[in-house]
C-alpha cells in the first residue's frame, strides 16, 4: 500500500512537471518569476471549458498551413491594452504575436490582427460596434473572435442579451469563426457567472482569470500591485499572464482530437433576445430620421488607442448654442429592440453638455444628462425597446428643460427588426 501511494504521488509529480516544462518552454512567459509548475497549474485552472473545438482547431490548421486568418479582439479598456506603458503590450497584441511565433509558418503574414478594444465599453456597445469595428475592419468575418467584456458589464439580464447577442450574430454569421469568451479580473469581481450559461449554451471556450488572480495574490505567487495597476487594468505582467491562458486553449486544442460540427442553438438563451442587431446610420432605409437641432458631427468622440482618431466619425451633434431655437431629433423606425448611445462630455469641454429626454411613442421613457460629473467624452449605452414583436415607433430626443441651449450628441444606435 506504501509502494502504491509512493507511484501514485510520483506519477502526479511527473504530470506537472511534464505541464510545466509544456508551458514554460512552449509559449508561457512565467512573468512573476514563480513555480514553473505553480505557474502551469495556474494557466491551466484558468480554462475552464475547452467547449466544442471544431471551429478553433480548424482556424489553428489555417495558420499552420500559411492560409489567410484574422484574429479580432472585443472589448473594453483592458483589450485596448490598458496598463502597460506601451497598449501594444496588453494582452492581446501578445496573442497575436505569439500565436504567430509558434503556429505560423515563416515571418507569420498569413496571421492579420484588428484589436476592437474599447475604453469602458459593455457589451451592449460592443453589440452596436461588432460589424463595423470588427468585420468592416477585417473585411471578413473573423476566424477567431475574442469576447472580453467580464468587467465592464453588470449582472443585468440586458448584459446577458447583449453578450449573446454578440455570441450568437457571430456564430451565425460564419461557419469558420470560433469565438472565445474571456472572462477578464477586476478587484470588484467580473460577471463571469452570468455569461457562462450563455457561453455553455453555444459550447464555445471560457477563460475565467478572476480565481487564478485571486489565488495567485492568496498564496504569495504575485501581489495585487503586480497584477494591477488600478482596480481593474493588469500590469504587463498581467496581460502576459492573459495572453498565456489564452495560449494554453489554443495548445489545449491543437493536441485534441476534432470534434464533430455542431450547429448555433435554434433557440437563444435570453427571452427577447439582441441577435441581428443592426447600427443605424442616415441612409438606412428602414429608418426614417429628421435631425432636429441634431445636425453637426461630434468630433471628440471617443478615440481608439490604435489610430488615436475618435471611433464614431458619424454621430448626430447639438452643438451648444445660446441664441439657436431647440428642434428635436425623431426618428420613426420599426423594429423589436433599439439600443441609444449617448455621450458625456468632458467637463473641460467648451462646448457645455446638457439632459435630453427620450419619449418613444409619444411617452417619455428617460432622462439622460450628457454632462454630469466625472464624464470624459465617454459612450453610455441603454437598451430603449426591447420586445417580442416588431412594430412601428416614433423615437424623440429633446431637450431638458434648462438645457435647451446646452449640447447633446447622439453617438450612434443600433435595433433589431
Amino acid at each position: 500500500l506504501h509502494l502504491e501511494e509512493i507511484l501514485k504521488k510520483l506519477k502526479k509529480t511527473i504530470g506537472i512537471l511534464i505541464m510545466s516544462l509544456m508551458v514554460s518552454t512552449a509559449f508561457a512567459k512565467n512573468p512573476f518569476k514563480m513555480q514553473d509548475a505553480d505557474y502551469a497549474k495556474m494557466v491551466e485552472t484558468s480554462l475552464i471549458s475547452v467547449g466544442n473545438n471544431y471551429r478553433l482547431k480548424n482556424a489553428i490548421e489555417k495558420i499552420k498551413k500559411g492560409e489567410k486568418v484574422w484574429i479580432a479582439a472585443l472589448g473594453g479598456s483592458v483589450t485596448e491594452g490598458a496598463g502597460p506603458a506601451k497598449f501594444t503590450d496588453g494582452y492581446a497584441y501578445q496573442f497575436f504575436r505569439d500565436l504567430k511565433k509558434t503556429y505560423a509558418p515563416g515571418d507569420g503574414k498569413n496571421v492579420n490582427f484588428n484589436n476592437a478594444g474599447l475604453s469602458g465599453t459593455p457589451s451592449l456597445l460592443g453589440l452596436v460596434r461588432y460589424q463595423s469595428d470588427v468585420v468592416e475592419v477585417c473585411g471578413q468575418n473573423p476566424d477567431i473572435l475574442i469576447v472580453e467584456f467580464a468587467v465592464n458589464d453588470g449582472g443585468e439580464a440586458t448584459f446577458q442579451k447583449s453578450f449573446e447577442g454578440i455570441v450568437r450574430d457571430a456564430l451565425k454569421a460564419s461557419p469558420n469563426t470560433a469565438v472565445i469568451a474571456l472572462y477578464a479580473a477586476a478587484t470588484y469581481g467580473n460577471t463571469a457567472a452570468q455569461k457562462k450559461p450563455i457561453s455553455d449554451l453555444y459550447q464555445i471556450p471560457q477563460i475565467n482569470m478572476l480565481g487564478i488572480v485571486k489565488d495567485g495574490i492568496a498564496k504569495g505567487h504575485f501581489t495585487k500591485e503586480e497584477y494591477y495597476t488600478d482596480s481593474v487594468h493588469p500590469t504587463i505582467q498581467g496581460h502576459t499572464l492573459m495572453s498565456d491562458c489564452l495560449m494554453n486553449l489554443v495548445a489545449t486544442v491543437d493536441k485534441a482530437k476534432i470534434d464533430e460540427k455542431i450547429e448555433v442553438p435554434t433557440k437563444s438563451f435570453a427571452r427577447m433576445g439582441l441577435s441581428g442587431l443592426k447600427r443605424i446610420y442616415d441612409d438606412d432605409k428602414n429608418v426614417k430620421i429628421s435631425k432636429g437641432s441634431f445636425t453637426d458631427v461630434d468630433k471628440q468622440c471617443q478615440s481608439v488607442k490604435k489610430t488615436n482618431a475618435s471611433n464614431f466619425p458619424k454621430n448626430w451633434n447639438k452643438k451648444m448654442n445660446l441664441k439657436a431655437t431647440d428642434e428635436p431629433f425623431k426618428m420613426d423606425i420599426k423594429c423589436k429592440s433599439l439600443v441609444f448611445v449617448y455621450k458625456v462630455q468632458g467637463s473641460w469641454m467648451s462646448d457645455k453638455f446638457g439632459k435630453a429626454k427620450i419619449f418613444v411613442d409619444g411617452k417619455e421613457v428617460a432622462t439622460y444628462d450628457g454632462g454630469k460629473a466625472g464624464g470624459w467624452n465617454n459612450c453610455e449605452a441603454v437598451l430603449l425597446i426591447n420586445q417580442n414583436e416588431s412594430k412601428n415607433h416614433t423615437v424623440e430626443v429633446k431637450m431638458a428643460e434648462g438645457s435647451e441651449k446646452l449640447g447633446f450628441t447622439i453617438v450612434a444606435m443600433g435595433y433589431v427588426e
